[in-house]
Parts: structure tokens; sequence; C-alpha cells
């Protein structure tokens, strides 16, 4: 009974500490809005500058 009752236990505990770091996590972002979006903006345009070299290698192939 004692070991199941440990095993709630700690269960609960393992829940709200991701809770807290999901709850910090999103505070952390919507305190630093500026910096989050110029990351993501960052990720996103050398994601679509990595697709047009590969498409422009690829039509100096054909050709």
């Amino acid at each position: 009974m004692e070991y199941t009752e440990e095993s709630v236990l700690n269960l609960q505990l393992r829940k709200t500490s991701e809770e807290d770091f999901n709850k910090k996590l999103i505070r952390k972002i919507s305190e630093h809005k500026w910096i989050s979006m110029i990351i993501v903006s960052l990720i996103i345009l050398s994601s679509i500058n990595a697709i047009m070299i590969y498409n422009f290698f690829k039509i100096l192939q054909n050709i």
C-alpha cells in the first residue's frame, strides 16, 4: 500500500513539475516577445533561403 501511495505521489509531483515547466516557458516567451519573434523569423528565412538555393542549383544543372 505504501508503494502505491509513493507511486501516485511521484506521478503527481512529476505532472506538476511538467506543468510548472510549461508555465515558465510560456511566461518567458511572453516576456521576450521581440527576441522570440526574431528567432522564429530567422529560422523561417534561413529555411526559405536554403530551399531557394537548392532550387537554383537544380535549375543550373538542367541548363
